[in-house]
């Protein structure tokens, strides 16, 4: 495990990069509630204070919000990391959300700096994922332990191949760009943006301006939190609209008059297959 010299908006905080590890977010929770227990961390620095972070060049257990769905990486050619949010954002409205935003946000700015373009720009999909049209760049997994929030978050930077059942469904900002990316460059525009996500009171109009599909058709697939009896879920043909004041989508059914809220769930592209 080596330091990261990042530029990082939160104070105190360090950054660990290691060769390879089984999940950065057991990882971070580990070095988290060693400094809690006020014990020595094994690693350099001290501590683990708020906006600390842990990458990896490469994971070997890595995980979706979806606990069944494994995220595939090449080795050195992406960003695998958890930053240790600490207890505070436990309590935000649409934390998920806010940390897509700012992820969205820092992808973005850094095309524009390094004069490149997407033909799409990135979008928000709901709640957890970064859309490249009708491609995934990236997942956030957001996760609570005894010392506070922990979210993990992969993005592929410069891998242009993927493995035949994700070939059609992943990208990554360098296959849409057309140019290698500077992940540590990367890494510190979004570190700013998510320090300022976090404090936003108008993140909730940002996330909505960032939503995949919004508007569009789409199907809906509800999760065990959203309205309605948990056996015999159907798939919804509608379009999503929206996201209430706690970051739920707002899903409007075809033939419904007004939207649902659902706290939980799967939204994908046009029809069902």
């Amino acid at each position: 495990m080596e330091s990261i010299p990042l530029r990082n908006p939160f104070p105190g905080a360090v950054s660990f990069l290691l060769a390879s590890t089984d999940s950065t977010q057991k990882d971070a929770r580990r070095l988290a509630e060693a400094a809690s227990l006020g014990g020595d961390p094994p690693a350099p620095g001290g501590g683990f204070p708020v906006g600390s972070l842990v990458a990896a060049e490469t994971q070997t257990a890595g995980r979706g919000r979806i606990p069944e769905r494994r995220w595939e990486s090449e080795a050195g050619k992406n960003l695998l990391f958890t930053v240790f949010l600490g207890p505070g954002p436990a309590s935000l409205p649409g934390l998920p959300l806010r940390i897509g935003t700012a992820l969205c946000g820092a992808v973005a700015l850094y095309a524009d700096k390094a004069g490149a373009r997407f033909d799409r720009p990135p979008r928000l999909k709901w709640p957890n994922d970064l859309m490249l049209g009708d491609r995934k760049a990236a997942g956030i997994l957001c996760e609570s332990g005894p010392s506070g929030v922990f979210a993990g978050i992969g993005l592929n930077c410069n891998q242009v191949e993927f493995p035949p059942w994700l070939d059609a469904k992943a990208t990554s900002l360098a296959a849409e760009l057309g140019r290698e990316v500077s992940r540590w460059d990367l890494l510190e525009l979004f570190l700013g943006a998510l320090a300022e996500s976090l404090r936003d009171v108008e993140w909730r109009g940002k996330a909505e301006g960032m939503l995949w599909k919004k508007g569009e058709r789409a199907t809906f697939l509800p999760g065990s939190a959203s309205p309605g009896p948990a056996a015999g879920r159907r798939v919804l043909m509608g379009r999503p609209v929206g996201l209430d004041g706690e970051g739920s989508l707002l899903f409007l059914e075809d033939g419904a008059e007004s939207a649902v809220a659902h706290a939980s769930g799967e939204l994908r592209a046009g029809e069902t297959s």
